[in-house]
């Protein structure tokens, strides 16, 4: 959530006036306002326009707002917003609540300004709810890859191919996922035992924690399930000696090393184990490409628990699909991370990690034609593969575009049931506006 917000008016005689401030504790110094117009004042320009200018002072990211075709009459009349540097937030979406915001502001009289912004404070402070998720495991599990893929929008195969650098410490990451404010703690599986002994330690890493995601990986497990079993107990024994209200999940990554011949029975006698001995919730995940979908639906089954927009919006997707065959849909956020994701039965899971690299390949390129009013793209095989990428436009909700993959419709059937499915959702987010 943004740190504060501040509204200025300009005197010709006394320059620079601050009308209004929120909160009222907004720490705002001299060198901060002038950087502030001097930003503006500074740029040289024939063509009088809007300005939105993204500032960075000290630790603090300042999103400024200044209509310069009403400096002359006027002087400058400012809006400004301050987020902290590390909130990371979705910065595309904010700017353009910011300029609607300020828009409305001045086009009223400055006696009447102060009652529009703060009558309607909550449209850029929205209240959210916030959540923690921690993952916990030994090195080289996957962990910060798992995070980097799911949170970050990294392509898979390109983290396959040049993994990541160890964790150190306790690295926490904030995401805005839909209708919730995401707290994810990365944990250094080299200092695993330090996390589970130490009590310092222990209450950075487990404090307001609402999910802990324990991960291990087959081969471990194979030569180490006592060790594991025993990790995983001392985190139930640490929830319930510190009265946390913490759900623990587990992961088997990596289930791509399991033999094909017997992965199912593999898995089958790994999960009847953990649920004799500690009855915890178990997903089995990869991120090759055969198995990536198992990521991708854990994450969306642990954060619907919580998100119920999440729930609703996969509920919708689900529904919509369900007549068909061999057909995927997902929806990527602003950062083109994916949110939401559906498919049916029968799709063939080697597609799926073609089509998410294809469409982050694609995704500077879409942006630019949705600039130009372009809103859909379609890509057709020659073996009856065809792909849509529709531009949601739905920046107040964090959803960016619609892709809908099918391996048996035709280019224009594909395009009606995404513009159909489109549809649906902008209904569903409607009412969600209205009320």
């Amino acid at each position: 959530m943004p740190l504060g917000l501040a509204l200025f008016s300009w005197d010709s005689k006394a320059g620079s006036i601050l009308d209004f401030k929120y909160p009222n504790t907004l720490n705002l110094t001299k060198d901060l306002i002038n950087k502030i117009y001097l930003s503006h004042a500074l740029k040289q320009s024939n063509v009088k326009e809007e300005e939105l200018y993204e500032l960075h002072f000290e630790d603090q990211i300042i999103l400024s707002y200044c209509d310069k075709t009403r400096v002359v009459e006027l002087g400058y009349e400012i809006l400004v917003l301050i987020l902290h540097e590390r909130e990371q937030i979705n910065l595309y979406k904010l700017t353009l609540e910011l300029a609607d915001f300020a828009q409305a502001c001045f086009k009223l009289q400055k006696e009447d300004r102060i009652t529009y912004v703060s009558d309607n404070i909550g449209i850029l402070f929205k209240e959210t709810t916030e959540r923690k998720i921690l993952l916990l495991g030994r090195a080289g599990v996957g962990k910060t890859t798992i995070k980097e893929i799911i949170f970050e929008g990294h392509d898979p195969r390109d983290l396959l191919i040049n993994p990541l650098s160890p964790t150190r410490g306790i690295k926490p990451s904030v995401y805005s996922w839909l209708d919730i404010s995401l707290g994810v703690f990365d944990s250094s599986g080299q200092e695993l035992n330090g996390i589970l002994n130490n009590n310092k330690t222990q209450f950075i890493a487990f404090e307001n924690t609402d999910v802990i995601i324990y991960i291990f990986e087959f081969t471990i497990w194979a030569s180490k399930s006592k060790e594991i079993i025993r990790e995983i107990q001392d985190i139930i024994d640490i929830i319930r000696i510190r009265s946390y209200d913490s759900k623990i999940i587990l992961f088997l990554h990596k289930i791509d090393q399991l033999d094909p011949s017997n992965r199912e029975s593999n898995i089958k006698n790994i999960k009847k184990e953990i649920q004799n001995q500690l009855n915890l919730p178990i997903y089995f995940t990869s991120i090759y490409p055969d198995f990536i979908y198992s990521i991708y639906n854990a994450f969306y089954e642990i954060l619907s628990s919580f998100s119920e927009e999440t729930f609703k919006l996969k509920n919708i997707i689900d529904d919509f699909l369900k007549e068909y065959s061999k057909i995927m849909c997902f929806i990527t956020d602003h950062n083109n991370s994916i949110i939401i994701q559906s498919m049916s039965k029968d799709f063939n899971t080697i597609l799926i990690n073609h089509a998410h690299k294809l469409i982050a390949q694609l995704n500077q390129t879409f942006e630019d034609m949705a600039e130009s009013k372009i809103e859909y793209l379609i890509i057709s095989s020659s073996n009856g593969l065809n792909i849509i990428m529709i531009n949601l436009n739905l920046w107040r909700f964090n959803m960016k575009n619609l892709i809908c993959t099918s391996e048996n419709l035709s280019s224009n059937k594909l395009i009606l049931l995404a513009n159909e499915l489109k549809t649906e959702l902008n209904k569903h987010l409607n009412l969600i506006k209205k009320n």
